[in-house]
């Protein structure tokens, strides 16, 4: 699998947050690749609590010795909380290439020793991207996350300003076309029937003019939507 830049420049940064060489490089980059192609972001979260768990609670067992008091317990949720883990890890991988799930299998999967302990070494890599979580700082898919609504937030205000300015120049249209309407059909009304008075005359001309302006008017504002 090809790792991204973007993805393997956050491992390297990783190794520079935790003062140590992971044991995997490749493999952290992997899974946050594959969890970022499928989604499955909550899923990735959930396993690297489970491996800060589980790379803490096995430092306390290795501190006290079974015969200390709450070992037993310990134990049991220790043993849990690697099969949670497991469960997670292969679920990932399993919605990768063929190749790459028979890599993880025969590394991590195996019912050995050998294999157990290059799982805790791969936990202890995965626990200290819940370290920089914890610390405040951005997984890579937060932040590709956070561009990517941006620019849809862009997109859309654009999208929606472009709407606007249709409609209301659909609307100015509308109206337009209604106002030149009423002006015509006044017009002929005083060709038809005119008025008798003086006064009649100033109320005719006085409507004409103002239907005129309003044509006016509305023609202005349709040639410049931005201006109102």
């Amino acid at each position: 699998m090809t790792i991204r830049p973007d993805i393997a420049e956050f491992v390297a940064d990783l190794e520079v947050f935790s003062k140590r060489k992971l044991n995997y490089p490749s493999e952290v980059g992997e899974i946050l690749q594959i969890t970022i192609q499928t989604g499955l972001t909550n899923e990735f979260e959930e396993l690297i609590f489970q491996t800060k768990f589980l790379v803490r609670t096995q430092d306390v067992m290795n501190q006290i010795g079974y015969e200390a008091q709450g070992f037993e317990k310990l134990s049991i949720e220790f043993q849990s909380a690697v099969k949670k883990s497991m469960d997670l890890l292969k679920m990932l991988v399993g919605r990768t290439a063929a190749d790459v799930m028979q890599k993880y299998s025969d590394t991590f999967f195996a019912m050995d020793a050998e294999s157990f302990a290059r799982l805790m070494k791969f936990y202890s890599d995965l626990s200290w991207i819940k370290n920089w979580q914890i610390d405040g700082k951005p997984l890579p898919y937060e932040t590709k996350s956070s561009k990517i609504t941006a620019a849809r937030e862009y997109v859309n205000q654009q999208t929606r300003g472009k709407k606007q300015n249709s409609q209301s120049t659909k609307s100015l249209a509308r109206i337009q076309r209604s106002a030149m309407l009423a002006a015509l059909l006044f017009v002929l009304f005083l060709l038809i029937d005119p008025p008798v008075t003086v006064l009649g005359w100033i109320l005719s001309l006085g409507i004409a003019a103002l239907l005129v302006y309003i044509v006016i008017q509305i023609v202005f504002l349709t040639k410049n939507p931005n201006s109102h």
